[in-house]
C-alpha cells in the first residue's frame, strides 16, 4: 500500500471511530456524581461534594461549601452514614480552605457511590471531634456535571 492510500485509510478510520471517541468522553464527564451537605452542629456549613471517574480506579473528590471560614478544616471520608459514622476515616481528603477543596483518591466511583461510606468536615485541624458538614454517598445524587 503506497503512502496515499495509508493516509486515506487513515482519514477515512479517524472519521469513523471520532463519533464513538466522543460519546466515550462525554459519558465520561456526566458519569460525575455530585451529593449535598447538611449542616452538622448548627455550623450553617452547606454545599456539594462531587465525585468524577478518574480511570478505573480512582475517583477526584470536589468538595464546596458555603458558609466555611477561611481556615483549614479537614474533610475525609469515612465508612458508614451520616446518622451512624465510623470514626476512623477510610480516605483522607485535602483540607477544605475558604470552602473548597480536590483530592484524588485511589477507590473507584463505583466502590464510593454503592453504599456504605460518607465525606464528613471537621471544624478545625483544632477541633477534629465536632462535624460541621456531612454527605451520604448512598443517597441518590443531587445532579450530574
Amino acid at each position: 500500500m503506497n503512502v496515499r492510500n495509508m493516509l486515506i485509510a487513515s482519514a477515512a478510520a479517524l472519521c469513523i471511530a471520532a463519533p464513538a471517541f466522543a460519546d466515550d468522553m462525554g459519558a465520561m464527564k456526566t458519569d460525575a456524581k455530585t451529593y449535598k451537605f447538611s449542616a452538622q452542629n448548627d455550623s450553617g456549613e452547606t454545599g456539594t461534594v462531587t465525585l468524577k471517574p478518574d480511570g478505573d480506579d480512582a475517583t477526584t473528590v470536589t468538595i464546596a461549601l458555603t458558609g466555611a471560614p477561611a481556615g483549614p478544616q479537614p474533610a475525609h471520608i469515612h465508612p458508614g452514614t451520616c446518622a451512624k459514622l465510623d470514626p476512623a476515616p477510610k480516605f483522607p481528603l485535602s483540607n477544605v480552605v475558604d470552602g473548597k477543596s480536590t483530592t484524588t483518591v485511589k477507590e473507584s466511583i463505583s466502590k464510593l457511590t454503592a453504599g456504605g461510606f460518607a465525606v464528613n468536615v471537621h471544624k478545625s485541624t483544632d477541633d477534629l471531634k465536632t462535624y460541621v458538614a456531612c454527605a451520604d454517598l448512598s443517597t441518590p445524587p443531587a445532579g450530574k456535571m
